[in-house]
């Protein structure tokens, strides 16, 4: 089995415009993804997907693989859809541009699940127990709830599941929440049909891609891992990101 990360590196972000070039600590946060990306052993090779030049130079002068692709590209997985002729490997890992601190053993562990399966049309991403009353009314932080397979259910920016006859304060001592890290490892077959899939009124709704392919039918397997890491949406994202590397941290997100 082969295995190839692609990272979608959109430089015209709506929230944060040009965030993966942006400085973190002596390097574009890019570079941090890229470097984790190459630290991963099984991976043979990695690869980054971009709209604009200025992302393209840049990690070339790095020297890495940049493939251009159409600014119209609406989504990460998207982009890497229309590229996939250009990208080898048995399966595809849709690693995010802003994630600095995602550790290589998160991408590892996803590799290994598959190791044990084999199957080309399934897809692979990591969730972690949440913690914390905030997190878990955060829409920012995509909560996900599994079958006993470890197969989504479904994905949502709503706390899932709702605890009838239970006041919020006491949901997380249930210990059914769960959070999702958008890092997806996915059979190339799946890639292959990707633009043939429905649109998917939930997908749209809840602004998660992932729910095309439940809606669609396809299965998504999970892997449970310890914790998330700061992914940079914001300034303020960032800043905290400069604070953690200054400070000598690894960016893990905290539940305790």
């Amino acid at each position: 089995m082969d295995f190839t990360i692609a990272i979608p590196a959109r430089f015209d972000s709506k929230r944060l415009p040009g965030k993966v070039l942006a400085d973190l600590c002596g390097k574009p946060v890019l570079r941090h993804v890229w470097d984790n990306a190459n630290r991963v052993h099984s991976v043979g090779e990695v690869v980054v997907l971009t709209e604009s030049e200025m992302v393209r130079d840049a990690v070339q002068s790095w020297g890495g693989r940049c493939l251009m692709t159409p600014a119209a590209c609406s989504t990460g997985t998207e982009r890497i859809a229309w590229a996939l002729e250009k990208i080898p490997g048995d399966y595809v890992i849709n690693l995010q541009a802003d994630e600095p601190f995602l550790r290589p053993a998160t991408i590892a562990a996803l590799i290994d699940g598959q190791l044990k399966i084999g199957s080309v049309d399934e897809v692979r991403t990591p969730i972690y127990a949440i913690r914390r009353r905030e997190e878990l009314l955060d829409p920012n932080v995509v909560k996900v709830v599994c079958g006993n397979g470890g197969e989504a259910l479904y994905f949502s920016r709503s706390p899932i599941p709702h605890i009838r006859d239970c006041p919020e304060d006491g949901w997380i001592d249930r210990g059914l929440h769960f959070g999702h890290i958008g890092v997806y490892l996915y059979g190339r077959n799946i890639l292959e049909e990707w633009h043939s899939l429905p649109k998917s009124q939930l997908a749209e709704a809840e602004s998660l891609e992932q729910l095309r392919l439940l809606q669609a039918g396809r299965k998504i397997f999970t892997v449970r891992v310890d914790s998330p890491s700061l992914a940079i949406d914001t300034a303020a994202d960032l800043n905290r990101a400069r604070e953690i590397i200054l400070e000598g941290a690894d960016g893990v997100c905290s539940n305790g």
